[in-house]
Protein backbone atom coordinates (compact mmCIF):
# COMPACT_ATOMS: atom_id res chain seq x y z
CA UNK A 1 0.00 0.00 0.00
CA UNK A 2 1.04 3.25 -0.75
CA UNK A 3 2.05 5.90 2.32
CA UNK A 4 3.07 9.76 2.29
CA UNK A 5 6.32 8.31 4.17
CA UNK A 6 7.09 5.75 1.36
CA UNK A 7 6.30 8.65 -1.19
CA UNK A 8 9.10 10.99 1.09
CA UNK A 9 11.50 7.27 1.32
CA UNK A 10 11.16 7.05 -2.30
CA UNK A 11 12.72 10.82 -2.16
CA UNK A 12 15.37 9.96 0.22
CA UNK A 13 16.28 7.08 -1.55
CA UNK A 14 17.46 9.20 -4.69
CA UNK A 15 19.48 11.18 -2.55
CA UNK A 16 21.25 8.28 -0.68
CA UNK A 17 19.76 9.87 2.52
CA UNK A 18 18.39 7.22 6.02
CA UNK A 19 14.51 6.40 4.81
CA UNK A 20 12.02 7.04 7.99
CA UNK A 21 8.97 5.49 9.57
CA UNK A 22 7.35 8.24 9.90
CA UNK A 23 6.32 11.86 9.33
CA UNK A 24 6.13 12.20 12.73
CA UNK A 25 9.29 9.87 14.37
CA UNK A 26 11.09 13.16 15.04
CA UNK A 27 14.48 12.62 12.64
CA UNK A 28 16.07 15.41 11.12
CA UNK A 29 14.64 13.81 7.53
CA UNK A 30 11.11 13.43 8.76
CA UNK A 31 10.82 16.83 9.79
CA UNK A 32 11.92 17.93 6.74
CA UNK A 33 9.77 16.15 4.93
CA UNK A 34 6.98 16.88 7.18
CA UNK A 35 7.91 20.35 6.64
CA UNK A 36 7.80 20.19 3.39
CA UNK A 37 5.69 17.61 1.78
CA UNK A 38 1.87 18.95 1.87
CA UNK A 39 2.63 21.79 0.09
CA UNK A 40 4.99 20.00 -2.50
CA UNK A 41 2.18 17.71 -3.11
CA UNK A 42 -0.91 20.93 -3.44
CA UNK A 43 1.40 22.36 -5.92
CA UNK A 44 2.07 19.33 -7.86
CA UNK A 45 -1.49 18.87 -8.06
CA UNK A 46 -2.52 22.13 -8.89
CA UNK A 47 -0.19 22.00 -11.86
CA UNK A 48 -2.31 19.49 -14.50
CA UNK A 49 -5.87 18.39 -14.23
CA UNK A 50 -4.98 15.27 -12.73
CA UNK A 51 -7.69 12.35 -13.75
CA UNK A 52 -7.57 10.79 -10.17
CA UNK A 53 -8.19 14.35 -8.28
CA UNK A 54 -10.81 15.41 -10.30
CA UNK A 55 -14.33 15.87 -8.91
CA UNK A 56 -17.07 17.38 -9.57
CA UNK A 57 -19.91 18.90 -6.86
CA UNK A 58 -22.93 21.22 -7.27
CA UNK A 59 -22.28 24.83 -5.03
CA UNK A 60 -24.38 25.73 -2.08
CA UNK A 61 -25.16 29.28 -2.75
CA UNK A 62 -24.29 31.07 0.35
CA UNK A 63 -26.99 33.44 2.28
CA UNK A 64 -24.89 36.83 2.44
CA UNK A 65 -24.43 38.14 -1.49
CA UNK A 66 -20.78 39.99 -2.32
CA UNK A 67 -21.22 43.74 -1.43
CA UNK A 68 -20.91 44.68 -5.43
CA UNK A 69 -20.18 43.27 -9.20
CA UNK A 70 -21.81 40.25 -8.37
CA UNK A 71 -25.46 38.70 -7.29
CA UNK A 72 -24.18 35.55 -5.59
CA UNK A 73 -21.39 33.68 -3.73
CA UNK A 74 -20.78 30.05 -3.81
CA UNK A 75 -18.52 28.21 -0.77
CA UNK A 76 -15.67 26.47 -2.51
CA UNK A 77 -15.66 22.53 -1.32
CA UNK A 78 -13.11 22.09 1.86
CA UNK A 79 -10.77 20.22 -0.38
CA UNK A 80 -10.52 22.40 -3.68
CA UNK A 81 -7.25 23.69 -4.79
CA UNK A 82 -8.18 24.84 -8.45
CA UNK A 83 -10.87 25.59 -10.48
CA UNK A 84 -10.89 23.58 -13.75
CA UNK A 85 -14.51 24.94 -15.35
CA UNK A 86 -17.59 26.46 -13.88
CA UNK A 87 -21.25 26.08 -14.78
CA UNK A 88 -24.79 27.30 -14.32
CA UNK A 89 -26.38 23.48 -15.27
CA UNK A 90 -25.76 19.98 -14.63
CA UNK A 91 -24.74 19.31 -18.10
CA UNK A 92 -21.79 21.28 -17.94
CA UNK A 93 -22.14 23.31 -21.00
CA UNK A 94 -21.54 27.04 -21.21
CA UNK A 95 -19.56 29.18 -19.55
CA UNK A 96 -20.16 30.95 -16.62
CA UNK A 97 -18.50 34.41 -15.71
CA UNK A 98 -17.23 34.21 -12.13
CA UNK A 99 -14.10 35.27 -9.98
CA UNK A 100 -12.67 33.38 -6.76
CA UNK A 101 -11.90 35.44 -3.37
CA UNK A 102 -11.01 33.35 -0.77
CA UNK A 103 -12.35 30.50 -0.34
CA UNK A 104 -15.84 31.44 -2.24
CA UNK A 105 -16.50 31.83 -5.98
CA UNK A 106 -18.74 34.79 -6.84
CA UNK A 107 -21.09 35.11 -9.91
CA UNK A 108 -23.99 36.26 -11.09
CA UNK A 109 -25.35 32.43 -11.86
CA UNK A 110 -28.50 31.20 -10.17
CA UNK A 111 -27.16 27.99 -10.06
CA UNK A 112 -23.64 26.60 -10.14
CA UNK A 113 -21.31 23.54 -11.01
CA UNK A 114 -18.30 23.33 -10.19
CA UNK A 115 -15.41 20.55 -11.68
CA UNK A 116 -12.33 21.17 -9.63
CA UNK A 117 -8.86 19.50 -8.68
CA UNK A 118 -9.35 18.21 -4.83
CA UNK A 119 -6.71 17.81 -2.22
CA UNK A 120 -5.60 14.13 -2.49
CA UNK A 121 -4.54 13.17 0.99
CA UNK A 122 -4.38 9.35 0.59
CA UNK A 123 -1.61 8.47 -1.44
CA UNK A 124 -3.60 5.20 -2.60
CA UNK A 125 -5.96 7.54 -4.52
CA UNK A 126 -2.67 8.55 -6.51
CA UNK A 127 -1.69 7.65 -9.28
CA UNK A 128 1.32 5.45 -9.26
CA UNK A 129 3.29 7.86 -11.79
CA UNK A 130 2.22 10.80 -10.02
CA UNK A 131 3.52 9.66 -6.77
CA UNK A 132 6.67 8.84 -8.24
CA UNK A 133 6.98 12.64 -10.04
CA UNK A 134 5.85 13.72 -6.54
CA UNK A 135 9.00 11.86 -5.01
CA UNK A 136 11.40 13.44 -7.33
CA UNK A 137 9.96 17.04 -6.14
CA UNK A 138 10.25 16.49 -2.53
CA UNK A 139 13.80 14.80 -3.53
CA UNK A 140 14.43 18.39 -5.21
CA UNK A 141 13.51 20.41 -1.82
CA UNK A 142 15.22 17.84 0.30
CA UNK A 143 18.60 17.32 -1.87
CA UNK A 144 20.91 20.75 -0.63
CA UNK A 145 19.92 20.77 3.28
CA UNK A 146 20.30 16.88 3.23
CA UNK A 147 23.46 16.18 0.58
CA UNK A 148 24.50 19.96 0.73
CA UNK A 149 24.95 19.07 -3.04
CA UNK A 150 23.94 21.30 -5.64
CA UNK A 151 24.96 17.93 -8.06
CA UNK A 152 22.39 16.32 -6.01
CA UNK A 153 20.04 19.15 -6.83
CA UNK A 154 21.05 18.66 -10.31
CA UNK A 155 20.15 15.84 -10.72
CA UNK A 156 17.01 15.28 -8.68
CA UNK A 157 15.08 18.28 -10.96
CA UNK A 158 16.72 15.88 -14.14
CA UNK A 159 14.25 13.38 -12.33
CA UNK A 160 11.59 15.11 -11.31
CA UNK A 161 11.12 16.75 -15.53
CA UNK A 162 11.43 13.29 -16.68
CA UNK A 163 8.89 11.63 -13.88
CA UNK A 164 6.12 14.69 -14.56
CA UNK A 165 6.28 14.11 -18.40
CA UNK A 166 5.60 10.36 -17.65
CA UNK A 167 3.51 11.22 -15.16
CA UNK A 168 1.15 13.64 -17.86
CA UNK A 169 1.38 11.44 -20.42
CA UNK A 170 -0.42 8.26 -18.77
CA UNK A 171 -2.85 10.64 -17.23
CA UNK A 172 -4.00 11.97 -20.56
CA UNK A 173 -3.98 8.27 -22.16
CA UNK A 174 -6.38 7.89 -19.54
CA UNK A 175 -8.62 10.57 -20.78
CA UNK A 176 -11.42 10.90 -23.70
CA UNK A 177 -10.22 13.91 -24.94
CA UNK A 178 -12.81 16.94 -24.89
CA UNK A 179 -15.44 17.35 -27.37
CA UNK A 180 -14.50 20.93 -29.41
CA UNK A 181 -17.98 22.73 -30.34
CA UNK A 182 -17.47 23.28 -34.30
CA UNK A 183 -16.07 26.46 -35.42
CA UNK A 184 -18.14 28.90 -37.64
CA UNK A 185 -16.06 27.77 -40.27
CA UNK A 186 -16.70 24.39 -40.44
CA UNK A 187 -20.71 24.50 -39.42
CA UNK A 188 -20.79 26.89 -42.75
CA UNK A 189 -19.39 23.76 -44.64
CA UNK A 190 -21.86 21.53 -43.90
Amino acid sequence: MASVAGICNSALIKLGATTIMSLTEGSRNANLCLEQYDKLRDDLLRAHVWNFATRRTRLAQLAISPAFGFARAYQLPADWLRTVTVHDNDAGAGAVRYRIEGRRILTDASELWLKYIARIEDANEMDASFREALAWKVAIDLAVPITQSTTALREAEEGFRRALVKARSVDAIEDYPDTLPESDWVALRH
